[in-house]
């Protein structure tokens, strides 16, 4: 008879069979792509200068306010056109007249010195 010895494959022959090893290599390799490229793949930390302000703005001109004018449809007095919507005034609380409490008459003693 003869003996078969089976020898156990070593790690980096597992390695190389895995199809798993070539993914995570792939992705390490992109990454590491991108950073010496400047390249960020998040957009998180740029500003979209192209979106209109969160705030409204008022439209200025060698530092002072610029008016609109009531002949044109877009609003001028303001960057990007729109105005902020008018807050409703706060109601003022009424007081309330505390109600007079019943007035106990209170008559002295009789008798005594």
């Amino acid at each position: 008879m003869e003996e078969v010895i089976i020898n156990e494959p070593s790690l980096f022959q597992v390695l190389v069979s895995s199809p798993t090893t070539y993914i995570v290599l792939l992705i390490i390799g992109m990454t590491i792509y991108q950073l010496k490229n400047g390249k960020s793949s998040t957009k998180c930390c740029e500003s979209n200068k192209t979106s209109t302000p969160s705030k409204p703005k008022r439209a200025r001109k060698n530092g002072k306010y610029v008016g609109d004018n009531p002949k044109t449809a877009k609003n001028e007095a303001w960057v990007g056109g729109k105005a902020p919507k008018k807050k409703a005034p706060k109601k003022k609380a009424t007081k309330k007249t505390p109600s007079k409490k019943a007035v106990i008459k209170r008559t002295p003693k009789k008798g005594g010195k």
